[in-house]
Order: structure tokens, then C-alpha cells, then sequence
């Protein structure tokens, strides 16, 4: 089972023990109910299977150390348990994967169900704020170093459509990971009905594989942890974020702290400059849905001949720990975006901080614009923009100081290429790209 630390309630419940055997025992029913449908057996043994069935884990979990295999360790158990005439009928035609992997897909179901409304809200949070911050004027930063404005709204946007990308491929993809399979032993359907598989997947809210072997190809297992691995991935990228506009050098944002949370052991201080230790819990638990996917792709390899237990024992943490970590990580972020603090103001100073030379680009197109060769223009700007800087001058009174520049440009047309709001002309129609 995932580390309950990082567990929300409602996961925790998916993939429990009594949930497993619980979703096993629906799809024997299921199974009952298929064959009641079509007349190949007789009326109400699945609402009798249903009236009688019972089982405690530790039952099942005695009987698994006696004859060393969980599935049967159940049916005995249930089959314990149901009137003798219906004995006969319960698990009958079918392999234990039928059931496990039928009941696997419904477990992943319920994660996806849990996951797609943890993002949904994450997206709401990250549409609200973009549109707060839309016109946040905020250094735009390439290999960490000041580059050209941007708004802190325009960042976050480009959060939301990753965000709204995941949820989208999530929701769309269902019918490609949340397969089930009724097929027998090597799945040639020899002692059970084809047409059982689709009723029973059908009547779980699954889809029925179109082929299978003993179990279902784990590439569909595989596309299921490489859509929360990328959601991890995102998670990541943007905590990471966070962290870095956290730092003290660049104040832009704080991560919120509890009354009480203690920073340090050491340093008192801590207080009040805290460490981001939820975007860097964030960047900790994603890596592992990431390494998840290397040991699910490798369990496709389940391919001697028509089944081998090479996934058996791993899947039994990876497809928990995957839906756990990041329902739990799409929770933690969603409430620290929520409760952050905006620095609008230290997000001026900064963009300031560089006393105006990060518009050298707009100087260099407005001399192109009067005729000044292109290579030229950025010859000569290095050299105004290295005295600015050396010298600890604005950038505007080297600008008006050099002849070079004041016979081709206005003082307005410079002041013009001075000002940030220049940059923000299209944000407007970028935004209104989401609705905004």
C-alpha cells in the first residue's frame, strides 16, 4: 500500500484489500448475471451469489498461506459461503486474471474519476489566478537570467494549458487503459461465451479488450502510468517554479506556512524567510510515478508465450502508488497555489533590477526600423548595454548620451521603447485563447 503520509481518504479506500475482493466478487457476479442473460444457466444464482457471498481478509489471507495463491484463496473462501447448489456455478470457465484484471480496470476507473476532478479543480485555481495576474508586469527569465517582460498571468497560463492538455488526454483515453477481459486461460473463450466479456465489462463501466491472452496486454497498463507520469511531470516543472521565484534573491512569490510550521531546527530565521518544503514535497513524491512508468513498460514484456508473472508482484505497488501519489500531489499543489503569496511589487523590482537595459532588443528594431543595418544596431547596443551596465547607469541616459542614437531616435520614440507595456499589446488575445 502507498505511504499513508501521502494518501488523501478517498484513494486509500480504492485500492485497499476489502476493495480488491470486493471488485473481484462484482465481476464473478457479473459473470453470473452475463450467463442468466443468455439462458446459460439458471435464473437467479447471481442474486443468490450476491444474498450469500461473504469473505473476511483475514480469511482470505489464511487460506493464501496454505495453498499459495490469492485468487483461489478468495473463491474458496466465497465459495464457502454460498449454498451448495450454487457452488457450481461460481468461477466457473474463467482464470483468475479474468477477474483481476477485470477488477483492476475498475479500481484505475475510480482513480481516474478521483484524478480528472483533482485536476479540474487545479484548472479552475490556475484559470482564476492567470486572470488576476493577466496584467502582472514580471521579468520573463531564459537560462535563469532576465530576458524580456512578461506577466506572472501570462506564466500561470501556460500552466492551465498543460493542465487542461492532461485532463483532456485522461478523459479521452479512457477506452485504452480501462480494459477488462472475460477469455479464459489463454483467452480463446474454450469454456466460457464471448459474448459474457462485453456484458460483463459493460455493466462494470469498463471496455472489453479485443483480445487478450491470460491477462491484458500491460501496454494498456503502460499508457495509463505514461499519462500520470506527464502529469508529474507538469507538477513537477511548476513546483520547481515556485521554488525558484520563492528564493530570497527574487522574493516574487512565498509558499504559505502554518501558524506554528517551524522552518528550521537551527535557524529562527526561517520564520520568516520559510522554506517551499510543499512545492519541494511536490518535486520529491513526483519522481516516483516517473520511475513507475520504467517498470510498467518493462511489465509488457509478459510475453512468455501467453502469460508470465513478470508483473505480478510490482503492479501490486505501482498502479497504487502512481493514482495515490499524484491524486495526493494534485491535492497539495492545488491548496499552495491557493493560499500563495503574490509579490506584484518585488515582481517590479525586479524587472527593474537591470536598470532597463532588458529592452535592448526593442532599441535595436526601432534603429532597424530607420534604416541602421540589423548586425550593426546589435553591434552597438552590446556596447551601450555593457557601459550601462559596468557603469551603473539607466539604460535611458545612455541611450539619450550617444549621438548614434538620438540622430536616428526621438527622446519619446526612446522613452517608447523603454516602457514594459509594450510588451503586454497581444496578451489579451493570447488569454482570450482559454476564455479569459
Amino acid at each position: 500500500m502507498p505511504i499513508r503520509r501521502y494518501t488523501l481518504s478517498e484513494m486509500e479506500a480504492i485500492w485497499s484489500d476489502e476493495r480488491k475482493f470486493e471488485t473481484w466478487l462484482e465481476a464473478e457476479i457479473a459473470i453470473l448475471e452475463a450467463k442468466e442473460e443468455l439462458g446459460l444457466i439458471p435464473s437467479g444464482i447471481a442474486a443468490t451469489t450476491r444474498k450469500f457471498a461473504k469473505f473476511t481478509i483475514e480469511a482470505i489471507e489464511a487460506r493464501e498461506k496454505e495453498i499459495g495463491h490469492d485468487l483461489m484463496a478468495f473463491v474458496q473462501i466465497v465459495s464457502e459461503s454460498l449454498p451448495a447448489e450454487v457452488r457450481p456455478y461460481f468461477h466457473a470457465g474463467v482464470t483468475s486474471y479474468d477477474d483481476e484484471d477485470t477488477a483492476i480496470a475498475v479500481l484505475l476507473k475510480l482513480s481516474t474519476d478521483l484524478i480528472s476532478k483533482k485536476l479540474a479543480e487545479l484548472e479552475q485555481v490556475l484559470k482564476d489566478m492567470a486572470s488576476k495576474y493577466q496584467y502582472a508586469l514580471q521579468i520573463g527569465r531564459t537560462h535563469g537570467v532576465h530576458a524580456e517582460p512578461i506577466t506572472f498571468g501570462l506564466k500561470l497560463l501556460n500552466w492551465l494549458s498543460e493542465i487542461q492538455e492532461h485532463r483532456a488526454i485522461l478523459e479521452e483515453n479512457r477506452p485504452h487503459f480501462l480494459l477488462g477481459k472475460i477469455s479464459g486461460a489463454v483467452g480463446t473463450y474454450a469454456n466460457i461465451d464471448p459474448r459474457i466479456e462485453e456484458i460483463v465489462c459493460k455493466k462494470l463501466g469498463i471496455y472489453a479488450a479485443k483480445v487478450s491472452t491470460q491477462i491484458v496486454s500491460r501496454m494498456h497498463h503502460s499508457f495509463y502510468i505514461s499519462i500520470l507520469a506527464l502529469i508529474s511531470a507538469s507538477l513537477e516543472k511548476f513546483a520547481t517554479e515556485i521554488r525558484n521565484l520563492n528564493r530570497t534573491e527574487i522574493r516574487e512569490v512565498q509558499e504559505p506556512s502554518r501558524e506554528k510550521q517551524k522552518g528550521s531546527s537551527a535557524m529562527p530565521h526561517k520564520k520568516i524567510l520559510p522554506n517551499p518544503v510543499g512545492s519541494e514535497n511536490t518535486c520529491s513524491l513526483m519522481r516516483t510515478p516517473k520511475g513507475n512508468l520504467i517498470t510498467a513498460l518493462e511489465n509488457q514484456a509478459t510475453c512468455w508465450h501467453e502469460r508470465s508473472l513478470d508483473n505480478s508482484a510490482n503492479e501490486r505497488i505501482i498502479l497504487a502508488d502512481t493514482s495515490t501519489y499524484v491524486h495526493y500531489s494534485l491535492w497539495r499543489f492545488t491548496n499552495i497555489l491557493k493560499n500563495l503569496r503574490v509579490d506584484t511589487d518585488r515582481m517590479l523590482e525586479n524587472l527593474n533590477l537591470t536598470r532597463g537595459i532588458i529592452f535592448s532588443e526593442d532599441v535595436m528594431l526601432a534603429l532597424a526600423q530607420k534604416g541602421m543595418n540589423r548586425e550593426e544596431a546589435h553591434t552597438l547596443l552590446e556596447e551601450l548595454v555593457s557601459k550601462s551596465w559596468e557603469q551603473k547607469i539607466e539604460f535611458k541616459e545612455v541611450l539619450l548620451d550617444d549621438p548614434r542614437i538620438t540622430t536616428l531616435l526621438s527622446k519619446e520614440e526612446i522613452k517608447a521603447c523603454l516602457d514594459p507595456q509594450r510588451h503586454l499589446k497581444n496578451i489579451d488575445q493570447i488569454f482570450s485563447r482559454f476564455g479569459i
